[in-house]
């Protein structure tokens, strides 16, 4: 059984009603709509002219992305307080630490971006890990400028690496 205190109760309160707002629609990637509901519940057989490719997809940033996990992070460390053997933090920075450091066009940028925001601690090889992505990144520009993949993962290994460097031992 959850003990919730008043304080994450508020926590939980705030961050539901900072999420409903219109303006935070963008970060989730979906602002062209006036409710979050009506894209999340659309579904064909209520609304048959809907269709995957029928509506322009959204970019997700990165810097998005930071803000979300930073929320998600509150939100998740006041119910933390509450849950004394809970190992939520762990579990989720143990899994953006595994598709940070692996292959994938499509999730390691956002893995890395996870990482650097949620970690607690980091490691001297954690941090070369991630300027040896860094590094191919830089290289793979370098053959070809217009390389959409290697600068998003140049975007992220650098926010990554800005979240995790007040981490390091001096």
């Amino acid at each position: 059984k959850i003990y919730s205190t008043e304080e994450t109760k508020q926590v939980l309160r705030l961050s539901l009603t900072e999420f409903s707002l219109p303006k935070f629609y963008l970060l989730f990637g979906i602002s062209k709509v006036k409710s979050a509901a009506v894209i999340a519940f659309r579904s064909s057989y209520r609304d048959r002219s809907f269709s995957p490719g029928s509506y322009e997809r959204e970019t997700f940033a990165l810097t998005s992305l930071e803000t979300v996990t930073e929320a998600l992070l509150e939100i998740m460390e006041a119910c933390m307080r509450d849950i004394p053997t809970c190992k939520w933090l762990d579990q989720w920075t143990e899994l953006a630490q595994k598709f940070a450091f692996q292959y994938n066009p499509s999730l390691q940028p956002r893995a890395l971006v996870v990482f650097g925001c949620i970690s607690k601690r980091v490691s001297h090889g954690q941090i070369k890990q991630i300027i040896r992505i860094l590094s191919k990144g830089l290289e793979s520009c370098l053959k070809g400028p217009d390389n959409y993949n290697s600068q998003v993962l140049i975007e992220a290994t650098v926010i990554a690496l800005t979240k995790l460097q007040p981490l390091l031992n001096k």
